[in-house]
């Protein structure tokens, strides 16, 4: 009975954060296959496709069947319990987070199906070793951090947060390593429209949100050993007002393991018409001609653990001062009274982990 109890409570907690805290969203992906368990699932649910299937026939979820290596199977809650789980009666602050969940999490690519379109990463149960035991201390340190703050959006507090960092392999034979992507992921606001932002307080504080200008082509540069133009690396003669685009597409170049033939369909939707993948590179070229060499080399994902890394230093630094951060991918939110020290502290640190200056700036929020 106390296994089927934390199965319903797990599927329960999870379908308000998905109809509460995640309008957007409208499906909770959910493990069907029968497998071993790894070190991601959690003990006593292998009842949990029998419970999904039952809850289906009472009609308190709808199940959307996976399709083959596209997605996991998908369930949503309908009639009685989806207007119980979206009325406001329901506290997000008293969904907690279940213990012994796995923060370092690692998996690899799966490559691409006929059409072309990345299949779904791989999870990979690595043995435990000395680099995951550190990065777990790291990242535990960060979230016993958090978990002491007020965090809370439009004056509701929140439900419990718990950051993990995602690593990944180029591909499944590739040795159990962590050394290609490692960025944040879990925090609520990640997802958060910037609109909504302004709504943020820590400890009951507004918040600043703190960014790292053109972190990505900066630390190429560093990469290279070049020195950057002055100005917005992103601005792209012929591209302007397309900022965004840019910076996608400068992943793209950065991410391909060869010369990019097509566009992204995310970035070619953000292009002006007309823009081709040839036409792009160019255009990044003239502006970037030191950065030509990283174009179709898949540093991406070593780009990206850069990142993450700086980050992961400033969470501590922030921490080691009393200072809560919540991450982004490339910047953090603090309580503005603390935006100049934390400020300060990623400048600090980003020149003494790449060698090189980058300028963290302060976004607007309202």
């Amino acid at each position: 009975m106390e296994r089927l109890t934390n199965i319903v409570s797990s599927i329960i907690a999870n379908l308000a954060l998905l109809h509460r805290g995640k309008p957007q969203a409208r499906r909770l992906a959910i493990p069907m296959e029968h497998r071993k368990a790894t070190r991601y699932d959690r003990p006593g649910f292998g009842m949990l496709p029998k419970v999904i299937d039952q809850m289906a026939v009472l009609g308190l979820i709808i199940k959307h069947p996976a399709v083959a290596k596209e997605r996991r199977t998908g369930i949503e809650a309908t009639g009685w319990l989806l207007e119980a789980l979206a009325a406001p009666a329901l506290p997000l602050a008293d969904i907690g987070r279940a213990s012994g969940e796995e923060v370092i999490k690692l998996a690899a690519r799966a490559g691409r199906d006929r059409r072309g379109r990345k299949l779904p990463s791989i999870p990979v149960d690595y043995k435990d070793c000395r680099t995951a035991d550190r990065l777990r201390e790291e990242m535990e340190e960060i979230n016993t951090f958090l978990a002491k703050q007020k965090i809370e959006l439009d004056g509701e507090p929140q439900a419990a947060v718990r950051l993990a960092r995602y690593y990944l392999l180029r591909k499944p034979s590739d040795p159990h390593e962590f050394m290609l992507h490692g960025r944040l992921y879990g925090g609520f606001w990640q997802s958060l429209p910037k609109a909504r932002r302004g709504g943020l307080t820590i400890n009951g504080e507004p918040i600043a949100d703190l960014d790292f200008a053109s972190m990505f082509p900066r630390l190429c540069y560093a990469r290279v050993g070049a020195i950057p133009p002055e100005g917005d690396l992103y601005a792209i003669p012929g591209l302007e007002g397309h900022r965004a685009a840019v910076k996608a597409g400068l992943s793209a170049l950065l991410s391909s393991g060869s010369e990019m033939a097509r566009l992204p369909s995310d970035v070619k939707a953000a292009l002006p018409a007309g823009w081709t993948a040839k036409r792009l590179r160019d255009a990044v070229a003239v502006k970037h001609p030191a950065l030509m060499p990283l174009f179709g080399k898949d540093i991406g994902l070593d780009l990206m653990h850069y990142e993450s890394c700086i980050m992961v230093a400033v969470l501590l630094r922030l921490a080691s001062l009393g200072i809560p951060g919540l991450p982004m991918h490339d910047g953090l939110m603090v309580p503005r009274s603390f935006a100049t020290r934390a400020k300060r502290a990623m400048e600090f640190l980003v020149v003494q982990m790449t060698g090189t200056q980058i300028v963290s700036v302060v976004k607007a929020t309202n």
